[in-house]
């Protein structure tokens, strides 16, 4: 067992962002963000997609609401996962090696301000390896290593 997934053994009542927990492909972004606002919270489906596209709109990804996961690069599916765990019912996210979800990572500080546009009241973690330390350098941000 590595040590994320011994750091995640040890902890309850979160939600988390992972390459193990994709987007559903048969939706459309704004349909598997609000889809845990329909099915949790029971918020009809026009409101919770209007809620979806607020947030999305925030981040200057409204343009991609209607899209599917084929035809989106892997930031904007990273930040509809972030969405999506923002509408749960859980004060803790973790994003476990948003390295690997994001392969084109250019610059952390730009995801590091849209995550906190995005976040109001959820506590954010994230789990990586120390190879991947580096491109954390100057980020106010929860990093497990």
């Amino acid at each position: 067992m590595d040590d994320i997934s011994k750091y995640l053994t040890t902890q309850n009542n979160y939600s988390l962002i992972s390459i193990s927990m994709p987007l559903l492909s048969n939706l459309n972004m704004v349909e598997n963000i609000a889809l845990i606002k329909e099915v949790i919270f029971r918020v009809p489906t026009k409101e919770a997609q209007r809620v979806a596209n607020e947030f999305l709109k925030k981040i200057e990804l409204l343009h991609i609401s209607l899209q599917r996961i084929e035809n989106c690069s892997n930031i904007e599916i990273f930040y509809v996962m972030l969405i999506r765990a923002l509408m749960s019912k859980e004060k803790t996210i973790i994003i476990e090696s948003p390295y690997l979800i994001i392969k084109e990572i250019v610059n952390i500080t730009d995801l590091m301000k849209n995550i906190n546009l995005l976040n109001k009241n959820k506590k954010i973690v994230i789990l990586d390896i120390e190879n991947n330390a580096i491109h954390y350098e100057g980020c106010s941000c929860n990093i497990i290593k």
